[in-house]
């Protein structure tokens, strides 16, 4: 059953203000997605939008956001992100206009007729992101030595290719705007049994105007359901959403953290086939620029939260639940999750109280770990040594199902490796050069885990975020990935948050 949404109307898109001309905005050739629509093939022969006969003179704040939004969620590149702001730049200025050259619309002057998507795609801001990031991200391995002008050049085809590098200066600064704009996020690994039946489903929030949040639940070898919306405002964009059984009834329940000058946390509660009403569990915590974590760190059975501030302090705060709110904040951690590092929460040692993870990443690529004690976590200490590397997407599981959480790296490049260390449960993620598959999780996709099927061991799913929305999954054996099935075709639209 396909998931109908409300369709972005030409006539209801941005007013283009007259504040300045512009060079003609240069079109753009059709992205390499194999996923990509065959050009002219669902479109009008003329779709002919009016020129633009100027354009504002300055970006719109919720056009950078939402692309820079994207481009993290895509994991993509510092190349590839500024290529997107510096063609974003050049083309509209930072504007999704209804207006250009021949069929060219949207911030990045993208044309229907040569493949891009229909005019409602294009003028959606994180359709047309994500399009420019597939083909950016599949253009940037094939010519390393580009700067991010001539990447952005490889995917517009532009008629005046050195524009794109004179627009670094605006390009960089947009990019700190946008920064300012959003708390970054990381997603290692929360539990999403929303029915309770021991295995793990998908959600996906919208995070658009609408927030809706839609869950497919899991029968054990696919996931069920297209348009079952099971809340209708929750999430809107900038915060982020996490999943979690707060109130300990064995249902995972929906958590957003606003972050922002309220700094509050909503949760809405799971009756097993929708999500309640949202309501405030917190008044102030995680502020904008930390990253927010969910797990059941004193063992009593419910879920609390965690907020790692990312900044010179490197603190961690706690916030409990009693089942109906999340009590004062509290400092667990002093000096934990450095700024740029990924941290999670999971337990990793098997004693029923979740502890906290980072990775660096990078080039030394350290795993540290925080046991903790139900009232505190201990004293960091170094658990592997070289483990998700670079720009990899780390993610905590219990892989092998023996009751401690594991780790896993996807690398998320032409070979889409999957690696993982299993926890010994006292001091050390064992193993570096384990591969527990060889094609899982390309560039661009949403890598995630879950126990799916309910055998006790947590699997991996990928959410391809592409035209296609598929949702593939590989089953672990205790000693690897199995294969990778597709469990569903249409779930976890571009820009949306699915976990």
């Amino acid at each position: 059953m396909t998931r109908h949404r409300p369709r972005l109307l030409l006539a209801a898109a941005l007013a283009v203000a007259a504040t300045g001309a512009l060079s003609v905005p240069a079109f753009a050739a059709p992205p390499a997605d194999p996923a990509a629509p065959v050009p002219g093939g669902h479109v009008p022969a003329a779709v002919g939008p009016l020129a633009c006969p100027s354009i504002p003179a300055d970006r719109d704040p919720n056009v950078i956001r939402t692309v820079y939004q994207v481009g993290l969620d895509r994991n993509v590149s510092d190349k590839v992100l500024l290529a997107a702001f510096e063609a974003g730049w050049v083309e509209s200025h930072m504007n999704n206009l209804n207006c250009g050259d021949k069929d060219s619309l949207g911030v990045f002057q993208q044309r229907p007729s040569q493949g891009w998507g229909t005019p409602e795609q294009i003028m959606n801001v994180a359709y047309a992101s994500t399009q420019f990031y597939i083909q950016a991200q599949h253009n940037e391995p094939l010519h390393p030595e580009y700067t991010a002008g001539l990447l952005a050049q490889s995917v517009q085809r532009s008629c005046c290719p050195a524009r794109y590098d004179q627009a670094e200066a605006k390009a960089r600064a947009m990019l700190d705007e946008a920064r300012g704009m959003i708390s970054p996020r990381a997603f290692t690994g929360s539990p999403a049994d929303f029915d309770g039946d021991g295995r793990d489903d998908v959600v996906t929030f919208t995070q658009n105007d609408l927030a809706d949040v839609y869950v497919a639940l899991s029968t054990g070898s696919a996931f069920d359901g297209t348009s079952v919306k099971w809340h209708d405002f929750f999430a809107p964009a900038g915060e982020t959403p996490l999943t979690g059984d707060f109130d300990g009834d064995g249902r995972d329940d929906i958590v957003t953290f606003t972050h922002g000058s309220a700094a509050d946390v909503f949760v809405a509660l799971s009756n097993g086939s929708s999500f309640g009403p949202g309501v405030k569990w917190h008044d102030f915590f995680s502020l904008s620029g930390e990253v927010p974590a969910v797990g059941d760190v004193n063992g009593d059975g419910r879920d609390d939260i965690v907020t790692f501030t990312r900044n010179a302090n490197a603190d961690v705060y706690v916030a409990l639940s009693d089942g109906s709110s999340f009590g004062a904040s509290a400092k667990w951690h002093d000096f934990f999750g450095l700024a740029g590092e990924y941290p999670g929460v999971a337990d990793v040692n098997g004693d029923g109280k979740a502890d906290i993870v980072v990775f660096t990443r990078g080039s030394a690529a350290d795993v540290y770990v925080a046991l903790s004690s139900g009232t505190g976590f201990g004293a960091s200490a170094k658990w592997h040594d070289f483990f998700a590397v670079g720009g990899e997407l780390p993610r905590i599981g219990d892989f092998d199902g023996d009751g401690a959480a594991d780790i896993a790296t996807f690398t998320t490049n032409a070979a889409a490796d999957v690696y993982v260390a299993l926890s010994n449960k006292t001091d050390a993620f064992t193993g570096t050069t384990v591969k527990w598959h060889d094609f899982f999780g390309l560039a661009g996709e949403f890598p995630y885990t879950g126990d799916f099927d309910g055998d006790g061991r947590d699997d991996i799913v990928t959410f391809t975020h592409n035209s296609l929305a598929d949702v593939y999954t590989a089953l672990s054996t205790g000693t690897a990935f199995a294969g990778g099935a597709k469990w569903h075709d249409f779930f976890g639209l571009y820009g949306e948050t699915s976990l």
